[in-house]
């Protein structure tokens, strides 16, 4: 029996300058400094204020720590509350946690549920949790029938059956405990002891246990009351001591250890599959714990990666064929026989995936020196069942036909989805045969890679059997890549980030146990309310608050020169990238900053795409032929809204608006500091003043449905509207939430159906918005734009999605035009009356399929056996496009929310799809309309027929019955 740690808890204030607890912990690697953490004994004796931890936890990056948690702190891990333990701990080093869940360590939770902590212990799976073993607590630590085949492999138990008092071991009680406890008959140095443990009996406690006790993997044993001083200090004097003693009876025992550990790996390869080869090599065993362990330096681990690769290379290439050599003579002038004299007979392709593959390219050309290298570049972002991302790739176009073998390279196989990845790229390439060369595999992962590729053999020296949700081999060797190139983050740097974040008061029951610290926001600015009056349009005098911050100093820009290089980045968070902050739905626009999405500054760019959407692409025309000089600033002084929107309480909800900038408008109010300091921050919404003239309002002047005001409605049929263009911008994790889906199954959607055309949609996750190249939309608006807001007074209003055939140009087969035209003419009568009407024209053209997909339909429609029919309708369309309907109104109400509106009075419209999304989103609307049957087109009576049939509103105009569906037809082609 081995001992894993010895734990020294209690440490505090009491044991002085942190740095004599680091000279310990560096003398002896497997020493642990407990920290209890209790909320409101902060300060206290054995409980450490948090500036004291911090200072621990920055100490030295090698030093392993265990939180012992008490009072609240465990109550909340008790109740499946593990945020202290992800937000806090963590970041600050701690690897490991204690639940002491007993009334003399605070704990309230009446009843422990064994069930409840398992499950906070699969949310963090790369800590280990300990439960404090005694009879108080053996409800979580005792088996149970339901739960004893499911125990998380994070679990660990400290038998002390002295609840923390200091009582001597009892190793009778031990006895009787662990046979009954959930870890029963399990060899993976997951037990623990304590109780009474001090300098003068640790060795004779240390060699009853190795009496009793003789797992492989060893225990750990741990100490508090016993290394404090009589006036309850912790005695560093005292802990020196304790180590000192297990230096003279040995840390370690080896006694049949050799024989255990040989039954252990004969156990694990033979339920591996048969094209799975594990190296059972003592030596390889050896170097390969160099290479997990966290203390091996980066020059070690190549040599050590470089050894094992050598030697498993050998392995995956004694089958090559060989040709016999006739011109081979000994140093004596004897001729060797063709029978010994040989050399290899292949063509060997080495596959590096990069990064870490290349680390294992070295010993492998050393064994085949005419070996052909032809690396792959591929990872896999976070989430085990992610799809890898391939960025680079030289494999020849000659195909792969020319190689007899080809071996990938790869340390770490973990879900194995990467390699999977690059095993079906070889057998497109053409590869005879092929072979996975790696140091350390998941079961698992082999396991589906042998059964998705039953004729690839792999080769591995090691196998681990834990993979997290993320899809983290444990406890496997860390990121190899990061460990052979030096480009791991410092633990240290790590540490000193998190301690930055944690708050500044050092009362751990003063901290938020719910809070993100990933997605802090910037500091609070002053904030006040300024009460304003304007004229309206009315010439009526309107009243409003505005919001104003102290603006928050804007970060410094990088200019893109014109001679730096193109960036593709394939990682975020490394150097360059810096983007400018966005925290969507913030309490003002200061906090949540500007869209930034201009060429002009790269590396503070905050947004995937382009200002303008597809119309970019005449810009970088205008830029490739001259006519467009890419220094020049725009001039936008004079461009602010004609009219005020907003701010409105929708804004500052992430929920409510995330397709568009509720702040796009307003930059030069908003962004004011950050324009100043030379940001190039463009406009996503303008909004100005015009006169619009339908000929179907002069038709309902001269009718006498409209009357002209000379306000609202000139008599010469122009009206007068504020409108509005509004670019599209999409906060990303907002557009799947309203669908339902992962923000990674949305980009991984949208950037395989753009093809490939916006890679950072799956390279950089740091950037949350996309600039989408579609149409927006524009708003139309009569009456009082200060008063849209208020439920109070009344409101008109239609969606109309685009239809140009019929809009422009009058066509016949549709009610688009007609029906918006109905919406104009009621729109300025409500306007008229005191209220105000709004026609939202959004561009999506053909149910957003676009206008060829539109046309296709119509030729089927007329062609199909017996013309256009109502039955038909829809059918059509999908056997076109494979859907019917493209314009997702979940989308739509974000307008209405820019605007502030909570009621409709009149909707100016039909559509189900179109009502079930605003009354979703909270926006309550009192009145639905339907298009008056006369203004149908006789060839139009076949799409309302259908649609009305499918659950369009119908109100008292419309009711279509099965009969009333198969008769309405209209034209049809010959």
């Amino acid at each position: 029996m081995s001992l894993r740690i010895v734990g020294f808890c209690g440490v505090d204030e009491t044991a002085g300058d942190p740095g004599l607890l680091a000279t310990i912990a560096s003398r002896w690697s497997r020493i642990e400094l407990g920290v209890l953490f209790r909320p409101g004994f902060e300060g206290k004796k054995r409980y450490p204020r948090m500036e004291w931890v911090e200072k621990l936890c920055t100490q030295h990056q090698k030093i392993q720590l265990c939180a012992h948690l008490c009072g609240s702190a465990v109550d909340a891990v008790l109740n499946g509350d593990v945020s202290f333990i992800k937000e806090t701990l963590i970041p600050l080093g701690f690897r490991r946690v204690q639940l002491n869940a007993t009334k003399r360590n605070g704990c309230e939770t009446k009843e422990l549920e064994q069930a409840q902590v398992f499950e906070a212990c699969r949310a963090i799976p790369t800590v280990e949790i300990i439960i404090q073993a005694n009879d108080e607590t053996e409800s979580l630590w005792k088996k149970k029938e339901d739960t004893v085949n499911n125990i998380p492999q994070n679990v660990s138990l400290l038998f002390d059956a002295s609840c923390g008092e200091g009582k001597e071991l009892d190793l009778a009680w031990l006895v009787k405990a662990v046979k009954a406890s959930i870890l029963s008959g399990i060899p993976s140095g997951r037990i623990g002891f304590a109780g009474g443990l001090k300098p003068s009996n640790i060795q004779q406690v240390v060699q009853d246990l190795r009496q009793v006790y003789g797992w492989t993997n060893g225990i750990w044993i741990d100490m508090e009351s016993g290394i404090r001083s009589v006036d309850d200090v912790f005695d560093v004097g005292k802990a020196w001591s304790v180590c000192a003693g297990i230096d003279e009876i040995g840390w370690d025992n080896y006694k049949k250890a050799n024989i255990e550990y040989q039954s252990l790996r004969a156990a694990q390869i033979e339920h591996l599959p048969k094209t799975v080869k594990i190296s059972n090599h003592a030596v390889l065993a050896h170097k390969l714990s160099l290479l997990r362990d966290r203390r091996t330096k980066p020059r070690d681990f190549r040599t050590i990666l470089k050894e094992i690769t050598f030697y498993l290379g050998y392995e995956v290439t004694k089958e090559l064929p060989l040709r016999q050599r006739h011109d081979c003579i000994a140093p004596n002038g004897i001729y060797v026989s063709a029978d010994k004299a040989v050399r290899l007979d292949a063509k060997v392709a080495l596959i590096p995936i990069l990064r870490a593959g290349f680390g294992m390219v070295e010993p492998m050309l050393d064994a085949l020196p005419n070996a052909a290298v032809h690396p792959i570049g591929m990872y896999k972002r976070g989430g085990a069942y992610d799809r890898p991302i391939e960025y680079y790739s030289r494999l020849p176009r000659s195909g792969g036909k020319d190689y007899d073998l080809a071996v990938i390279l790869d340390p770490v196989i973990a879900t194995s989805r990467t390699v999977h990845a690059v095993i079906s790229k070889l057998q497109q390439w053409g590869a005879r045969q092929i072979v996975v060369l790696g140091v350390l595999a998941s079961a698992d992962g082999l396991k589906t890679l042998a059964s998705d590729h039953p004729s690839v053999h792999i080769h591995v020296a090691q196998v681990d059997d834990r993979l997290t949700e993320q899809g983290e081999l444990l406890p496997g060797l860390g990121d190899p890549g990061d460990r052979i190139y030096s480009s791991a983050k410092l633990e240290s740097d790590f540490i000193t980030k998190a301690v930055q974040r944690l708050p500044s008061t050092s009362s751990l029951g003063t901290l938020d146990l719910g809070r993100n610290d990933n997605d802090l926001p910037p500091p609070p600015s002053p904030v006040r309310l300024e009460n304003i009056s304007s004229l309206n349009q009315n010439g009526n005098t309107t009243k409003y608050t505005e919001i104003v911050c102290t603006a928050i100093e804007p970060p410094s820009f990088t200019m893109d020169e014109r001679d730096s290089a193109t960036q593709l980045t394939t990682h975020d968070g490394g150097f360059g990238p810096s983007p400018a902050r966005m925290k969507w739905g913030a309490s003002s626009a200061d906090l949540r900053g500007p869209v930034i999405a201009t060429t002009r500054h790269g590396p503070q760019r905050n947004a995937i795409g382009a200002h303008a959407g597809g119309y970019s692409i005449y810009r970088a025309l205008a830029v490739a032929s001259g006519g467009l000089d890419t220094t020049r600033m725009p001039k936008l002084e004079l461009t602010t809204p004609a009219v005020r929107i907003g701010p409105h309480p929708s804004w500052f909800d992430p929920t409510k608006i995330v397709t568009m900038d509720p702040f796009g408008h307003d930059i030069q109010s908003s962004f004011h500091a950050w324009l100043k300091k030379g940001y190039d921050i463009r406009p996503t919404i303008a909004v100005t003043r015009a006169h619009v003239e339908l000929p179907e309002c002069k038709d309902a002047l001269r009718s006498g449905y409209l009357s002209a005001d000379d306000l609202i409605l000139a008599k010469s049929g122009t009206s007068v509207v504020t409108k509005a263009a509004i670019e599209p911008v999409w906060y990303l994790p907002g557009v799947a939430a309203r669908f339902g889906v992962s923000e990674r199954l949305l980009r991984d959607s949208l950037f395989a159906q753009t093809n490939s055309m916006y890679p950072e949609l799956i390279t950089r996750d740091d950037l949350k918005l996309f600039l989408p190249p579609i149409g927006g939309m524009t708003v139309y608006i009569w009456g009082d734009v200060s008063t849209i807001a208020d439920p109070n007074v009344e409101l008109t209003c239609r969606v109309h999605d685009e239809c140009n055939g019929s809009d422009v140009f009058f066509s016949d087969i549709c009610t688009c035009r007609p029906y918006l035209a109905h919406a104009v003419i009621e729109c300025i009568k409500c306007a008229q009356r005191g209220g105000n009407g709004i026609v939202i024209y959004f561009r999506k053209e053909g149910r957003a399929l676009g206008e060829v997909t539109k046309y296709l339909v119509y030729n089927m429609r007329k062609r199909q056996q017996g013309g256009d029919q109502a039955s038909e309708y829809f059918r059509c369309t999908e056997d076109v496009a494979g859907v019917k309907d493209t314009r997702f109104q979940a989308l739509m109400p974000d307008v209405l929310h820019w605007l502030g509106i909570t009621r409709i009075h009149k909707f100016i419209s039909m559509s189900d799809m179109k009502y079930d999304a605003i009354t979703q989103s909270g926006i309550e609307i009192l009145e639905r309309v339907e298009i008056p049957p006369e203004l149908i087109p006789a060839d139009a009576q076949v799409e309302i027929a259908a649609k009305v049939h499918v659950g369009y509103h119908g109100g008292t105009s419309y009711a279509v019955d099965e009969n009333k569906l198969s008769e309405t037809k209209g034209r049809e082609y010959y």
